[in-house]
């Protein structure tokens, strides 16, 4: 994952943990970025989202109730 932070700075890592106001940011060390600070989050591989006749269908499904 690539962070770009409102100053240009690029950032690279996973996201380890998250709340509210902070990332956790782990590398070869952890990193905190306060979210207000962060103007792009780039991911490495693309991300596949559910469409909604997917989650429809799956709604379908015996036993969701």
């Amino acid at each position: 994952m690539s962070i770009y932070l409102v100053n240009g700075i690029k950032l690279q890592g996973t996201i380890e943990s998250f709340d509210q106001f902070v990332i956790l940011l782990k590398n070869t060390v952890s990193q905190m970025v306060y979210k207000h600070a962060i103007s792009t989050v780039v991911p490495v591989r693309p991300i596949r989202l559910p469409s909604a006749t997917e989650s429809e269908a799956g709604d379908a499904e015996p036993g969701n109730a």
